[in-house]
């Protein structure tokens, strides 16, 4: 009987043994030019770009952790960071003196700060499970860096339990504000709504005020979620990334999508509403 090692091609010209060198060259080249290692050394792999040279460069770093003896100290620091953030981190905006508004005023900024807020949590929680869960199947069996994030992941799925994210109210605001002027257009267009001059006048004011109300609401809530997740959360997670390292940009929040449908409110409170309100003044004047 043949053994083992003595049969033909059982360990010898396997793929993975030329992939493991290739990724090894891979790795040393672009430790200098990444766009001269593209153009001479990947004719083999068909690298083209600097882009690619770059994701070869990612697949050739094959260690789990950047930096295990300090990513238990980075990720108890992150989750402390979550739990500041979730708990207080929408809480008490700056707001100018609205006078008796204020009050009311500060709720709904804060209703808006918290829905962002907590989606990012919600949203860094599950990515740091993802994440942990890929990283310890790529570490070998019974090392340090599978035990450490083996904990780390459980941690991360048990705490996808309690962060669920924003307050689901929010977008029903939203829907509900963008909806005024689609519901005004249907009704004066089959006929159920043929206001005077005086109640044009009127129904827009009042949509005048709702429009520029949220928009103030949307703004200021989404610049205090944007602060606080800069200053409690980002740099505990950016810590983390790098001890783990090799795994792309932490997630980001909400606040500029927020801040988006702000500006287009204040678009349509002070330009697309005067002029719609002229024209139908107009067209009943005739």
């Amino acid at each position: 009987m043949v053994g083992d090692e003595e049969r033909p091609g059982k360990a010898d010209n396997l793929i993975l043994d030329e992939l493991t060198e290739q990724l090894d060259r891979t790795f040393k080249l672009l430790r200098g030019d990444m766009d001269q290692a593209a153009n001479l050394a990947f004719a083999q792999v068909r690298v083209d770009t600097a882009v690619e040279a770059r994701l070869l460069n990612e697949l050739a770093e094959r260690e789990p952790l950047a930096h295990p003896e300090r990513f238990t100290d980075a990720h108890r620091l992150a989750m402390h960071a979550m739990e500041v953030l979730d708990r207080d981190g929408w809480r008490r905006p700056r707001l100018p003196r609205l006078g008796p508004l204020r009050s009311p005023a500060e709720l709904a900024v804060e209703f808006v700060a918290q829905y962002v807020v907590r989606s990012y949590v919600a949203d860094t929680v599950r990515a740091l499970a993802r994440l942990y869960a890929r990283r310890e199947s790529q570490s070998p069996p019974e090392s340090v860096e599978r035990r450490v994030l083996a904990r780390a992941r459980i941690q991360a799925d048990r705490l996808t339990l309690g962060f669920r994210g924003g307050a689901s109210g929010l977008p029903t605001v939203l829907i509900g504000g963008a909806a005024i002027p689609v519901v005004a257009s249907l009704a004066r267009q089959f006929g159920a709504v043929k206001p005077s001059e005086t109640v044009l006048i009127a129904g827009g004011s009042v949509l005048f005020l709702v429009f520029a109300a949220l928009a103030f609401i949307l703004l200021q809530g989404a610049g205090l979620a944007r602060r606080r997740v800069t200053v409690v959360g980002r740099q505990p997670m950016e810590a983390l990334y790098e001890t783990i390292g090799h795994c792309g940009r932490p997630p980001e929040d909400d606040a500029d999508t927020i801040a988006l449908v702000a500006i287009g409110l204040t678009a349509i409170t002070w330009f697309i509403l005067p002029v719609v309100l002229v024209t139908l003044a107009t067209v009943f004047r005739g």
